[in-house]
């Protein structure tokens, strides 16, 4: 991707700058979307759930998501700007709603399965439309500005969020 972007990248262009064969990409991957999810599944999710799950805080894993993109810039944004969007925001999502479910668990680790699942869904997806923003802009603004963005919207939102759900016996059951 450093010289061809996603969307014209073919399997054969892949397998002869790798010096594999067609059938040795195929027996691992299905498709280029494969490949690209698993690049980033390894990179990103395995990668920083080491850290992310152990920070003190969600804002030092979120500066671990923001370093990662601004390491990675180029893979990143050419990701981002080609059909494999989908990819990268489902990758951050899957970072960012893991990194909130500790935090949710670590403010009332008892919180009702379903209200935990909506908290973090909320805040997750708001987390990764931060960093969309951010990459749309091309990483213009610097990362701090970007977490204490986040910081001010969310620091007690969580535990708020938690104790507004929990008035409502009925959460979360279908009517």
């Amino acid at each position: 991707m450093a010289t061809t972007p996603f969307n014209k990248i073919t399997i054969e262009l892949l397998t002869q700058q790798a010096h594999v064969t067609r059938n040795t990409f195929y027996y691992h991957f299905e498709d280029l979307f494969a490949l690209l999810e698993w690049t980033f599944q390894r990179e990103i999710v395995d990668q920083l759930s080491e850290h992310y799950l152990r920070v003190n805080r969600w804002q030092d894993g979120y500066r671990l998501i923001l370093t990662y993109i601004a390491d990675n810039r180029e893979l990143c944004l050419k990701t981002f700007h080609s059909l494999a969007r989908d990819i990268l925001e489902n990758t951050l999502y899957d970072v960012a709603s893991k990194m909130v479910n500790a935090v949710v668990l670590d403010v009332d680790a008892h919180v009702q399965p379903t209200l935990r699942d909506a908290i973090v869904n909320f805040f997750g997806w708001a987390l990764v439309m931060q960093l969309v923003q951010w990459l749309a802009n091309g990483l213009a603004e610097p990362q701090e500005a970007v977490v204490k963005r986040a910081e001010l919207v969310l620091d007690g939102s969580v535990a708020n969020a938690i104790q507004n759900g929990q008035k409502f016996t009925d959460f979360g059951q279908m009517n």
